[in-house]
């Protein structure tokens, strides 16, 4: 196939073949796509260089980002720790008072007062910060120290007071089953009995039988719903066989405060309170604690 070419400018008609045609427009396009990419890669190269530019700054932002929240973060743990110390110090002087002593005589090691004019401001860097979180935590350290020799002191002066399993835990007589050995109602055969049983109707109020701490509160299999209370100095009471307890785990009692009611749960024959005196595990007889009853 031929391709006349006509023109006034011509002597006479230009005659292609197609394939000198096609080879024509081929070459056309070629010049223009060399000529658009001489243009455009320069722009892309020098774009380029201004993202690859923008990273270290972006890096950099986010780490100053960083370091600012961890500063934050430290400085809301110092404000936190430096309310605790004072909240300790409160209460150092009250149980102090309590104690009948003089608080400051206790407070060895204590960090002295310190003050002075207020000249000029600052943020604190990372490594100050982090200096006065590791001193605070110590003086919060040495505040718990000095709590727990007060505690002591306040636990000696009131332990022959209300710590002594002293107060009858129900208004019956333990007139069911005395301490010492018996003949076992479930096995016929001879067995300790471990503490006095009272027996009660169903229902009756168990009272603790001195000041202390809830150590157990749950059912199990021999003792039924049973609650343990720690006096301290090694001492604790057991109350068993309850229909319902009335305390929990950690609960603070005092003497003759009620903690659960009169039950037939566990291995027990009939409603009745079995209760428990153990000094370091061992098993003593109530009765030597108790006040005198007959039965």
């Amino acid at each position: 196939m031929n391709i006349i070419f006509v023109s006034n400018n011509m002597a006479k008609a230009k005659t292609l073949t197609l394939r000198q045609a096609v080879l024509l427009v081929v070459s056309l396009l070629l010049a223009t796509s060399m000529l658009t990419a001489a243009f455009i890669l320069p722009q892309a190269d020098t774009t380029h260089q201004g993202v690859t530019n923008l990273l270290p700054v972006r890096m950099l932002q986010a780490v100053r980002n960083n370091s600012q929240q961890h500063l934050d973060a430290l400085a809301l743990q110092l404000g936190q720790l430096q309310a605790r110390v004072m909240r300790l110090d409160a209460l150092s002087e009250r149980l102090a008072e309590l104690a009948g002593v003089k608080d400051a005589d206790i407070k060895a090691g204590q960090v002295p007062g310190q003050g002075g004019p207020l000249l000029q401001e600052r943020k604190l860097s990372a490594d100050e910060l982090g200096a006065r979180i590791l001193e605070l935590t110590q003086q919060v350290e040495q505040r718990n120290d000095h709590l727990g020799v007060l505690e002591a002191m306040l636990l000696q002066q009131n332990l022959s007071k209300n710590t002594i399993p002293s107060g009858s835990p129900v208004n019956v007589a333990y007139n069911s089953s005395s301490f010492g050995w018996r003949i076992d109602p479930f096995t016929g055969h001879m067995a300790m009995h471990e503490g006095l049983d009272f027996m009660a109707e169903v229902g009756t109020p168990i009272h603790a039988a001195a000041d202390g701490i809830v150590t157990q509160a749950e059912n199990t299999p021999d003792y039924g719903n049973i609650v343990k209370v720690d006096h301290g100095a090694g001492l604790e009471t057991r109350y068993a066989h309850a229909r319902r307890l009335l305390v929990k785990v950690g609960d603070r009692v005092k003497k003759g405060q009620l903690i659960a009611e009169v039950g037939n749960t566990g291995r027990s024959t009939g409603p009745h309170l079995h209760f428990e005196v153990r000094l370091n595990g061992v098993a003593l007889d109530p009765r030597k604690y108790l006040p005198h009853r007959n039965g």
